[in-house]
C-alpha cells in the first residue's frame, strides 16, 4: 500500500520544508544484511518517521556502495564475475531486505556507484581537482597488500594490517595517484569546532589529522590520500598518458570512461591492473594532439564513489549534470546523517575534504556536508562485538519471518541506548512481540466503544507521556520513549473505558517504531489516510503537571494497589482513577462504598 499510494516519495523540486535524513548507503555484499545494518537504519528511520510528523518533507533515499576489494574478493572466491555477483546481491539487499524492514525509503532516487550513469560523475569530479592541481601521480613508498594485490590508503591500514583481509602490510615503491587532502589539514581540524556530530567522531579526526607544534613549524599525521587501486572492480581513473602531450584529462564529453567487460579480472599483483592487458582498452588517441596514446589502467578506490553519493541522491534523475545547483542548495548539506563510529578517517574525513573542494571550486555553497552527525552504538552476541569476521552476525530474514518487522524494529530500539548499543539476544524479542499483541488486543477489544474525548483524569495520564516520547525521540533516546509506551499501555489496559483521542495518540507516539501494525490499527479505526501522514500528537501544557505522588489505596483498611496522583488531586479524582484500576473493581465488585477517608499525598481508604 505504502509503494501504490508514494507514501514516501518526495518531490524535491517542490516540497516545502525539507529534511535530508541520511543513512549510510550499504555494501551489498553476498552474506545480505545482518541484524547491525537493521539496527542503523531502523535507529535513521524512525528520526526521519518523527521529522515528518513535525510537518517536514522528509528525504530518505537508498542506494549501493558496490564497487570495490570487497565484492571482488567474495567473488574470486565464488568464481564469478563481480558484475554478476553485485546484481544478483543488489537485489536480494533492495527486494528481499530493505523493502521489509518498515522504512519510509525514497526508491525513486536510488543510486548505485557501478551505473556508469553514476561514475562518469565520480570521474568528474577527479577531473575538476586534476585540473585544481589537487590530484597528482608520484613515486612514493606506499602500503601494498599481498593478499588484495593491490595499494591501500593510510587510512586502510590497521596495526599494520590491512582493514579487509588482515593481511601484514609491506611497502612498494609505486607510481600512484594521489588527492593533496593536506593541504586542507588545518581547515578539517579548525571546523571540527563547530559541527555537531558524535564527539567521540570528532576525537577520532583530530587525532588522525594529527596537528604537532615543533622548533621545525607545525606538523600534521595525516598524508595525501592514495586512490588508485591496481584491481578491476572499480571506476576508470579518466586519464591517458601521450608521448608529445604527458598527462592529459580525459575530456567531459567523453565521460564516462566505461569499466570494460573482460573474463580476465583477477587481480595480477604485478603492480599493474588487469585492465592493462585489455589492449582495446590501453590503446586511444590523445585528445589534445590526436596522436596515439595509452590510457590509465587503474582504478579508483570505492571510498572516493562514497565520498560524495549525497550530493547525488537528490539529483540522480538529472544526466547532464553531477548535481542540480537549485536542488542542491534547498536540501543540502544533509540535516541528520547516522552511522558507524567506526567510518570516521575514511568516509566521513573524504567526505568533509571533497566537500570542501567542490566549494572552493564554486560548485556548491556549503563546505561541510553533514550539519549534525549522529554515531550508533553497535550491538554484542555472546559477550563480543557483532561483526563477519568474529562470525556470530545475526542474519534478520528469520526473525522478520517468525515475529514480524515491527517486533524487530522495536526490540532492536529498546535494547540499550541508540549511541551504546546492546545485547542480542532470542529471549528479550519475545517480550517485545507480546507488548506489540497487547497494543493490537487494545485496539481490537475497544475499537467499537470509544467515547468522543477523554476525561480530565485521562488527559493528565496521556500528556505527560507525549511530552516525554517526544522528548525521548527528539534526543534519539528510543530506548526511553519505548519504556514510556509500555508503562502507558498498562494505564490504558487499566481503563474501563476508553477514548478515541487517547488510542489516536497512543498509535500515533507508536507509529515511528512499528510502522505496519499501527497503519493496520490506524486504519481498524476508519481512518482512511495513512498514519505516516499524521502530525505527531503535542502535549498540553495544562495537563502538565510537575509533579506527581504515589498514594496506598486501602478497601476496609487492607491496601490492595497504589496510583499515581498530581499532589493537588480531590477527593473526587482519587476515587475515580483509583476506580480504573482492576485490582480495586475487583474487589469492589457487588459491594457498595458507605466512606471514604480521604488523606492528601498518603491514602485513600474505601470503606465498604
Amino acid at each position: 500500500m505504502w509503494q501504490q499510494n508514494q507514501v514516501y516519495d518526495v518531490d524535491v523540486a517542490t516540497a516545502q520544508n525539507p529534511f535530508y535524513n541520511l543513512m549510510m548507503f550499504p555494501y551489498p555484499s553476498a552474506e545480505g544484511l545482518h541484524v547491525g545494518n537493521v539496527y542503523a537504519f531502523t535507529g535513521a528511520d524512525i528520526y526521519g518517521r518523527f521529522m515528518s510528523m513535525q510537518g517536514h518533507s522528509v528525504f530518505e533515499p537508498m542506494g549501493f556502495d558496490a564497487f570495490g576489494i570487497h565484492s571482488e574478493n567474495f567473488a574470486i572466491k565464488q568464481g564469478i564475475h563481480p558484475n554478476q555477483l553485485t546484481i544478483r546481491n543488489v537485489e536480494r539487499f533492495r527486494e528481499t531486505q530493505l523493502k521489509r524492514i518498515g522504512n519510509r525509503f525514497c526508491w525513486s532516487y536510488e543510486v548505485q556507484t557501478t551505473d556508469p550513469a553514476y561514475y562518469k560523475w565520480t570521474q568528474w569530479i577527479f577531473l575538476q581537482l586534476f585540473k585544481a592541481g589537487l590530484a597528482i601521480r608520484k613515486t612514493a613508498p606506499v602500503n601494498w597488500c599481498p593478499s588484495c594485490k593491490t595499494v591501500l590508503a593510510d587510512e586502510q591500514v590497521i596495526q599494520g594490517e590491512c582493514e579487509r583481509c588482515n593481511t601484514v602490510v609491506i611497502q612498494r615503491e609505486l607510481q600512484q595517484w594521489f588527492f593533496k587532502i593536506t593541504d586542507y589539514a588545518q581547515r578539517l581540524l579548525e571546523n571540527l569546532d563547530r559541527l555537531d556530530w558524535s564527539e567521540r567522531v570528532k576525537v577520532a579526526q583530530r587525532n588522525w589529522i594529527g596537528r604537532s607544534e615543533t622548533e621545525d613549524g607545525v606538523h600534521y599525521h595525516l598524508r595525501d590520500w592514495l586512490i588508485s587501486r591496481q584491481r578491476y572492480w572499480g571506476p576508470p581513473i579518466p586519464i591517458v598518458y601521450c608521448n608529445a602531450c604527458g598527462i592529459v584529462p580525459v575530456p567531459d564529453d567523453q565521460l564516462p570512461v566505461l569499466l570494460p567487460a573482460t573474463d580476465n579480472w583477477l587481480p595480477q599483483g604485478t603492480g599493474n591492473s588487469p585492465l592493462a592487458d585489455i589492449s582495446e582498452f590501453v590503446h586511444t588517441t590523445c585528445p589534445q594532439c590526436g596522436n596515439s596514446a595509452r590510457r590509465e589502467t587503474d582504478v579508483f578506490d570505492n571510498f572516493l564513489d562514497s565520498a560524495w553519493y549525497f550530493l547525488r541522491y537528490p539529483s540522480s534523475n538529472r544526466h547532464d549534470v553531477p548535481f542540480d545547483s537549485q536542488i542542491t542548495a534547498k536540501w543540502l548539506p544533509v540535516a541528520m546523517y547516522i552511522g558507524g563510529a567506526e567510518h570516521s578517517v575514511l568516509h566521513l574525513l573524504y567526505s568533509r575534504f571533497i566537500t570542501m573542494v567542490l566549494h572552493d571550486l564554486g560548485y556548491i555553497s556549503f563546505e561541510e556536508p553533514f550539519q549534525r552527525f549522529y554515531a550508533h552504538g553497535l550491538l554484542t552476541k555472546d559477550g563480543i562485538k557483532m561483526s563477519k569476521s568474529k562470525g556470530n552476525v545475526v542474519n534478520p530474514d528469520r526473525y522478520i519471518e517468525d515475529y514480524g518487522a515491527d517486533t524487530l524494529r522495536t526490540y532492536l530500539m529498546f535494547l540499550g541506548p541508540f549511541d551504546q548499543g546492546g545485547v542480542f539476544s532470542d529471549r528479550g524479542i519475545v517480550g517485545v512481540r507480546r507488548f506489540l499483541q497487547r497494543v493490537w488486543q487494545l485496539v481490537i477489544t475497544h475499537k467499537n466503544s470509544l467515547s468522543r474525548s477523554p476525561n480530565e483524569v485521562s488527559q493528565r495520564q496521556l500528556h505527560p507521556i507525549i511530552d516525554r516520547v517526544s522528548q525521548a525521540i527528539a534526543a534519539l533516546k528510543y530506548n526511553t520513549a519505548i519504556a514510556a509506551l509500555m508503562e502507558y499501555l498498562n494505564v490504558l489496559q487499566n481503563q474501563p473505558l476508553l477514548s478515541e483521542v487517547e488510542v489516536k495518540a497512543y498509535l500515533l507516539m507508536l507509529a515511528p517504531f512499528a510502522p505496519h501494525i499501527t497503519e493496520e490499527l490506524w486504519h481498524q479505526l476508519g481512518e482512511t489516510e495513512s498514519i505516516h501522514r499524521q502530525r505527531f500528537p503535542q502535549a498540553d501544557s495544562t495537563f502538565l503537571t510537575t509533579e506527581q505522588v504515589t498514594i496506598a489505596v486501602q478497601i476496609n483498611g487492607r491496601t490492595r494497589t497504589t496510583i499515581t496522583l498530581a499532589p493537588d488531586a480531590s477527593e473526587a479524582e482519587a476515587i475515580e482513577i483509583a476506580n480504573q484500576t482492576k485490582s480495586i473493581q475487583r474487589f469492589l465488585k457487588n459491594q457498595e462504598i458507605r466512606r471514604v477517608v480521604y488523606v492528601p499525598n498518603r491514602i485513600l481508604n474505601l470503606i465498604t
